[in-house]
């Protein structure tokens, strides 16, 4: 899933309940209602007429439109798209049910635009078998559902939805999505039924989090945020930043990569950073090896790993830039150090637990990744405000003594409960990464959207967390956390366009990261 945005290096995340209390505020200020449906409208045929090649004239194009606001935002589309010198048709599923729908109804009706209402058709008459539509069209609007679905569509818009994916499964005909794809829940991202592979989706004001959560992301094709006013009408009377406050969730976009800062003509490796990796054991070097080779790349001034003796000529050879010290001395004279990065490729004895915690210092910040997570939900404690934990969702499981399938059916709650339980900033790693940080409002999320399929692949974590160890000397644990796994993700991005999907490695992608960062800049 892209961004299109030229402008914001973040959006808040709404769940339908936020973005429908927001809206009331505008309303309760005097905003009319239906002219954020005519700005929706116009940024969905926006969409629509640069996914047909650049002019609605003469395009024949099927508005599918639901009862409700959503299906009077696609209602207002059409007529719009008609303005344009498009051949609009309306397939409605019912009546339309809201004030402004109707108003768009009527409209639309008097512009002499064919509107259907399916509800009203015998089965022989409809106008659409399993395999598609009688007609042929050159583009699709989806607008049946929107953010408010709750269960599986009713039989009728699924066999519409079935057609409309139909249709379009060769990819000629653009299907576009009205705030959220038909059948994907705007809260949580399950799809219990048939829904809508969009080849674009415009969302409204801010994106939904059943964007990002749902396990059907290609079904959102390219994402595009709409302004349609909410922000400047509520800001101005100060009602905005009340109800909202402090924003429950955030995403960063590329943009946000400027936040690495440029250091300063003068400085030397002491103002850079001192991260001290805890990691690696014979047959687990490479582990440890990725990790400190990130920290480098990341710029740390000083890089030293702690490790058994007979892996140090290993490291010694794949990353040179880094310091290595035998585990026992690093025990008895802990290197001076700003981070600590602790467990990849570690093992998880005893020992090695005994070692952490001599290491582990709760007035430094640290990072704990791999084999400290498996070893630290066999010895829970809170780690205090310094700490970050990166699990995936099978070592935040462990953590949490769930199962990797109850930790996936809601993040968020999974997020929130690791960074209860030990105290510390919680990075829940997977496509879309959930991070949170528990203060005194309650919890503050943020998401990484931006990454790649490369990144399936043994070593990507133990990269992150070199990353993040050094970030986390720049800035708060929150925001380092969510510019590493942005940074990670646009690494990843770039290694992919370069080396392929299944052809990227580890030492690929960290050397991706100085691209990864000039694309965020805008400097390539």
């Amino acid at each position: 899933m892209l961004y299109d945005d030229a402008v914001m290096d973040f959006h808040y995340v709404l769940t339908p309940d936020e973005m429908r209390r927001t809206e009331q505020m505008a309303f309760d200020l005097g905003v009319p209602s239906i002219l954020l449906m005519e700005h929706a409208a116009i940024a969905v045929v926006d969409e629509l007429e640069n996914a047909l090649g650049g002019s609605c004239r003469c395009k024949r194009v099927l508005f599918l439109c639901g009862a409700g606001n959503n299906g009077g935002d696609g209602l207002a589309a059409a007529r719009l798209f008609a303005m344009r010198q498009g051949i609009a048709t309306v397939y409605m599923t019912g009546e339309p049910k809201t004030p402004d729908a109707k108003a768009n109804c009527q409209w639309a009706y008097e512009m002499g635009i064919e509107i259907v209402n399916l509800r009203t058709l015998p089965e022989n008459e409809l106008p659409f078998m399993d395999s598609g539509f009688r007609l042929a069209y050159d583009g699709f609007v989806d607008a049946l559902l929107g953010t408010g679905l709750r269960g599986a569509p009713d039989e009728l818009t699924a066999r519409l939805i079935d057609a409309a994916n139909s249709d379009a499964a060769d990819g000629h005909s653009p299907v576009i999505a009205v705030d959220i794809p038909s059948g994907i829940d705007g809260e949580t991202g399950a799809a219990p039924g048939a829904f809508i592979r969009a080849s674009a989706t415009v969302t409204f004001h801010a994106p939904k989090r059943g964007l990002y959560l749902t396990d059907r992301r290609e079904a959102v094709g390219q994402l595009t945020i709409a302004d349609i006013g909410l922000w400047e009408m509520t800001y101005a009377a100060g009602t905005l930043t009340k109800a909202l406050h402090p924003p429950l969730c955030s995403v960063y976009t590329p943009l946000a990569l400027r936040y690495l800062g440029k250091r300063k003509l003068n400085a030397h490796k002491g103002d850079c950073g001192r991260v001290l990796i805890y990691a690696g054991k014979m047959g687990m070097a490479g582990a440890a090896a990725m990790c400190a080779q990130a920290a480098v790349t990341a710029g740390a001034g000083l890089t030293t790993v702690a490790c058994e003796k007979e892996i140090i000529p290993i490291l010694q050879t794949l990353v040179p830039n880094a310091m290595c010290v035998e585990i026992g001395e690093a025990v008895q004279n802990t290197p001076a150090f700003d981070v600590l990065a602790l467990g990849c490729g570690l093992g998880q004895s005893e020992e090695v637990w005994n070692n952490i915690i001599k290491l582990w210092n709760p007035d430094k910040k640290s990072v704990w990744d791999a084999d400290a997570l498996n070893l630290l939900a066999k010895h829970p404690m809170k780690l205090g405000k310094n700490a970050v934990i990166t699990p995936h969702p099978g070592e935040a499981a462990r953590l949490l003594g769930k199962t990797a399938e109850e930790i996936l059916s809601d993040r968020f709650a999974a997020a929130q409960a690791l960074s209860e339980k030990y105290g510390c900033t919680a990075v829940l790693k997977s496509d879309v990464t959930v991070i949170c940080e528990m203060n005194d409002n309650g919890p503050k999320f943020m998401l990484n959207t931006v990454g790649s399929p490369a990144l399936a692949k043994g070593g990507s974590g133990d990269a992150l967390t070199g990353i993040l160890s050094v970030l986390l000397v720049q800035t708060s644990s929150l925001e380092a956390a969510a510019l590493a796994c942005l940074w990670h993700g646009m690494a990843g991005v770039v290694g992919e366009e370069k080396f392929g999907q299944r052809e990227l490695t580890t030492a690929q992608l960290i050397a991706c990261l100085h691209e990864a960062e000039q694309r965020g800049r805008g400097e390539k």
